[in-house]
């Protein structure tokens, strides 16, 4: 059992895509949640095996919006975020973006204003979250979460 939101975070992004008993993850969509008492919610979805979104939540204090990708973002750069195609924001290096740890290595944390304010409710009624960043090797990368079942994700981490 989990006890610490790190942990859930790596329960989570492991298992996401794994059948799981329903005490320690519940599904709704493409979308898993892993809830716990003492550690908060953990909240994520894969793109594939290699990017993962997850918000991660503390039962007190500010959750955190990541991504775990497999191509890092430049430093430096900007990150465009798009729901269902169209430009929701773009993400500066100073004020809508960082790189942190985490459980499963280096992420990039959204800044929690702009997610609490701009992104968790639109979510709820859209179908796809994707990212356009540049890459260490120069190249613009887009990557696509799909937001099916992430209404009643955000539902069920609200009501716990």
């Amino acid at each position: 059992m989990c006890r610490t939101v790190a942990c859930c975070a790596v329960l989570l992004t492991t298992l996401s895509h794994a059948p799981v008993a329903a005490q320690e993850a519940v599904g709704f969509g493409d979308w898993r949640a892993f809830c716990a008492p003492v550690a908060g919610c953990v909240l994520g979805v894969k793109a594939d095996p290699d990017n993962t979104l997850a918000f991660v939540e503390p039962p007190f204090g500010d959750g955190r919006l990541l991504l775990i990708l497999r191509e890092p973002v430049v430093p430096g750069t900007d990150i465009a975020v798009s729901l269902d195609g169209q430009l929701v924001v773009t993400l500066g290096p100073a004020d809508g973006w960082r790189v942190v740890d985490s459980a499963v290595g280096p992420a990039i944390q959204i800044a929690p204003s702009i997610a609490r304010e701009g992104l968790m409710e639109p979510m709820r009624r859209r179908n796809w979250f994707e990212i356009l960043y540049r890459t260490a090797g120069g190249d613009q990368r887009r990557v696509t979460f799909s937001l099916n079942g992430y209404a009643d994700t955000r539902s069920y981490a609200d009501d716990g």
